[in-house]
């Protein structure tokens, strides 16, 4: 009786679990959410304009009546002709034949006003030429997609029917998702250890290698495989061992290889090396001490394909007895910006290191 009399006095939001973000693409236009409730809503040129590369950015926290933020990027470099072209200090917005003004260029993104903002908007949902000039630069905005992101945007926001929807408005009144607050994740303190190398051949490599498989199965389908690591042809794959804390090591080994990246596979094991407690598979490429946090941190960042314009990567943190995700993010579709058109949260968290 107790207990049920807590649980009905805990606040609605303790019995919430915690929303997850996502990333999904709707024709020329990507929607990012994250665990805070925020979206990011990118929309880029369409692929017959691939050589002059433009983006723009909707940015919209969770909570009733929250603003809407917009940010313009261009990508000066004809990809096609292997030509940079000349930018003027500003560039034109054109909107179905009407200037909307400029803004002024920066070295990343240049932000909208409210005027500009609101008026792409509003045409984005139903037909919206843009056209973005900037001296040798003139770029088209590609308009296809946009109504069904916003749409997901307004229902992962829950502002369906409510005043504050961009597509489906009405007026109704119930709650709007609330913002919420950034998760704090609880790490350990690691200090600098030194690693061991095993290589082909030596004993406790064979012994270690055979439990990294097991771990890792055998099902060549799944999407964890790692088909390096149970390459028995293979002779210079190598285990790299390093302490962390609580008599736990962290065993680190290949796990698949392309043409211009790499993925490995980690696996927390016990001080004898004899078990295997918990497997990270392919999401990761990279494992030290933080020597500023003085925590143990795993990360991985991929490209989407060979000339880099799309990238996506995520970050855990050891607590003193798993590793747990403490960020994860995408810089959304291939469409030609180096590195990427933006860099967007999908899980964000702040790390305190006891």
């Amino acid at each position: 009786m107790k207990h049920l009399l807590w649980l009905i006095l805990l606040p609605a939001t303790a019995l919430t679990a915690p929303i997850k973000g996502f990333n999904k693409t709707y024709q020329d236009w990507d929607l990012i959410c994250d665990n805070t409730g925020t979206c990011h809503m990118a929309g880029y040129q369409a692929d017959e304009d691939f050589d002059r590369a433009v983006s723009l950015l909707f940015t919209r926290a969770a909570g009733e009546n929250t603003p809407i933020r917009a940010k313009l990027a261009l990508w000066p470099y004809n990809n096609e002709n292997d030509k940079e072209l000349q930018l003027s200090d500003t560039s034109e917005i054109i909107l179905n034949g009407q200037s909307l003004g400029t803004v002024q260029n920066m070295a990343d993104a240049a932000n909208l006003d409210v005027q500009q903002t609101a008026a792409l908007l509003a045409a984005l949902k139903s037909h919206a030429d843009i056209q973005i000039v900037s001296g040798e630069f003139k770029g088209k905005l590609s308009d296809k997609g946009a109504t069904a992101a916003m749409l997901k945007m307004d229902e992962f926001q829950q502002r369906l029917n409510t005043p504050s929807a961009l597509i489906r408005q009405g007026q109704e009144k119930h709650a709007v998702l609330a913002p919420q607050a950034v998760p704090q994740i609880n790490a350990i303190r690691v200090n600098p250890q030194k690693t061991t190398t095993l290589e082909p051949g030596n004993k406790q490599f064979n012994a270690i290698l055979a439990l990294l498989r097991q771990s890792n199965g055998i099902n060549e389908n799944a999407e964890d495989y790692c088909y390096v690591l149970h390459d028995k042809e293979r002779e210079n794959l190598q285990i790299t061992l390093y302490p962390l804390t609580q008599g736990k090591v962290l065993a680190e080994t290949l796990c698949w290889l392309g043409a211009y990246q790499s993925g490995n596979y980690y696996a927390v094991m016990d001080e004898k090396l004899s078990k295997v407690e918990q497997v990270l598979a392919n999401q990761y490429e990279y494992a030290d001490y933080d020597e500023k946090t003085h925590s143990f941190l795993v990360s991985g960042s991929f490209k989407g394909r060979g000339i880099g314009d799309c990238w996506g990567g995520q970050e855990a943190v050891w607590n003193g007895k798993i590793f747990i995700r403490t960020k994860e993010w995408t810089t959304g579709s291939c469409k030609g910006f180096t590195g990427g058109a933006w860099q967007l949260p999908i899980f964000e968290s702040n790390i305190k290191v006891k």
